[in-house]
């Protein structure tokens, strides 16, 4: 009775394995060192961060592949993941925020200060912002709220961050924010795979064959 004889991955097949994890987990790191910088803040120079570090992802990705036919295609997907998983890590943070250290209070919407009315072609909608006053709480605040019109000189019941960090939220104080939790797997899944797979073409094992 013959023996079946096992094959042994080549050491560039195993080095581009532990490279490309390594350099994944590298990526998803920062990437959420970004999005905690940046999480309490607000400016268009935040979003040009995100973008940025998405674009350096993709081209890092791409430059890896180099020498594959889907190379670029692959580090447009790469930019984009990277960017998901940033902007989707901040509104983890800031919602979990509330979640950890939330005050319930009634606000007094004072005033609308911003609007952007829903556009029914694309489906998107419609975003307004307001002056908000709460007892005992000195600063007036900023709400936003997404496809809900207010009425101004009406109470409504909010969350609001003690420490000031993060916008307060219409409601009570919400719960873990499981929806962003999941998209953030999601999108590291798909950043760990376009390493992965960028950096093992890179080495070229005999494994895998272009």
């Amino acid at each position: 009775m013959s023996r079946r004889r096992i094959r042994v991955p080549s050491g560039r097949l195993c080095a581009g394995v532990v490279v490309g994890v390594a350099v994944g987990l590298l990526t998803l790191w920062l990437l959420m060192l970004l999005g905690r910088a940046l999480y309490t803040r607000s400016g268009a120079w935040g979003f040009l961060l995100i973008a940025g570090a998405g674009i350096v992802v993709g081209c890092a990705v791409a430059f890896a592949r180099r020498g594959a036919e889907i190379g670029a295609s692959w580090g447009l997907l790469a930019a984009i993941a990277a960017m998901f998983f940033c902007a989707t890590h901040m509104e983890y943070l800031s919602s979990n925020a509330l979640h950890d250290r939330g005050r319930e209070v009634y606000g007094l919407i004072q005033k609308e200060t911003g609007s952007a009315m829903p556009n029914p072609r694309d489906g998107s909608p419609g975003v307004y912002s307001y002056a908000v006053s709460c007892p005992g709480i000195p600063p007036q605040l900023d709400l936003s709220i997404t496809g809900r019109e207010l009425e101004v000189g009406k109470v409504y019941l909010m969350t609001i961050d003690p420490q000031s960090r993060v916008r307060p939220a219409l409601g009570p104080r919400p719960g873990t924010d499981v929806v962003h939790l999941v998209w953030q797997i999601i999108c590291a899944v798909f950043i760990m795979f376009f390493w992965l797979a960028a950096v093992v073409v890179g080495f070229d094992p005999d494994e895998v064959a272009w």
